[in-house]
């Protein structure tokens, strides 16, 4: 998402990309790390986290592609042109056919990636200590710049548990900056054809209260540890219309040609980008 990058991209030319470091909560299968290596803009640190089953599908999906793998400096487990197979590709109808593990890699090597300046780890959000324990094994430095990331995750969490992942970040992080995107201003109509449309889905969403508007949304951080002056709120209409780079948006809707427009916006004024930090040494990073 561009609103996504561009913050990224600030956080990272503000503090040089050497020394600061990027968390990525419950990432799935995003490619934002992939395309900063592209860049030759990597932090110190980048930490992807989300459930086992997805951590395992993506090394796997990593592994099976060589242009991908060697970003990682992984041996491709596909052979090469002319090369005997020594994989034996799962039969699914999934978007992805992944290959089941061969004997050269240990089935642990499966479940998780720690590199240098790379980790990418199965833990549940919920449970701080065991977040506490991988943040440790990952060598993430706490009083450097880091920058957490979360695209509709926090919204699957009660409150509670999204409220005590947010105080820990923010207690245990010296310079902890918050971006988030997800859903808002559902109390009106729109809003409830939204939640009922999930629920159809079997989509639970325990943390619709935060959702309820951008001030619920704000104060989501300033109640748990984060600075009520540096917490920004906006709809995705807002930053469409007047943050994204003009260019930018122009070369989207020169692809995308919007004959809805009305309805897109409806859209996307229930939807919000949230930037939050604990210290002012992160005040000059916008939405």
């Amino acid at each position: 998402m561009n609103a996504i990058r561009s913050v990224v991209n600030q956080f990272l030319r503000k503090f040089k990309s050497s020394k600061c470091q990027v968390v990525n909560l419950g990432a799935g299968y995003d490619t934002l790390y992939m395309n900063l290596i592209d860049q030759n803009n990597i932090p110190t640190k980048y930490i992807e986290i989300d459930f086992p089953r997805v951590v395992s599908s993506k090394i796997r999906l990593i592994r099976s592609k060589k242009n991908l793998a060697e970003k990682f400096e992984f041996k491709t487990e596909l052979p090469e042109p002319n090369q005997a197979s020594t994989t034996k590709p799962v039969e699914t109808n999934n978007l992805f056919k992944i290959p089941t593990p061969t004997a050269n890699f240990a089935r642990n090597e499966m479940n998780e990636i720690n590199l240098e300046n790379f980790s990418l780890v199965s833990v549940d959000l919920r449970r701080i200590n065991e977040l506490e324990k991988k943040i440790t094994e990952c060598n993430l430095d706490r009083s450097l710049p880091t920058l957490f990331i979360s695209e509709c995750v926090l919204v699957y969490m009660s409150m509670q548990d999204s409220s005590a992942l947010l105080q820990y970040l923010s207690a245990t992080f010296n310079q902890c900056c918050f971006l988030k995107y997800e859903q808002c201003n559902l109390n009106d109509k729109f809003g409830a054809i939204m939640l009922e449309n999930m629920q159809l889905r079997s989509c639970k969403l325990l943390g619709v209260e935060v959702c309820e508007s951008l001030e619920t949304q704000k104060n989501s951080f300033i109640n748990n540890g984060f600075d009520s002056k540096l917490c920004q709120v906006i709809t995705m209409t807002d930053y469409y219309q007047n943050k994204m780079n003009k260019n930018e948006r122009e070369r989207i809707e020169s692809i995308e040609f919007l004959d809805e427009a009305e309805l897109l916006f409806q859209l996307l004024d229930h939807y919000c980008i949230c930037l939050a930090a604990n210290n002012q040494s992160l005040n000059d990073i916008f939405l």
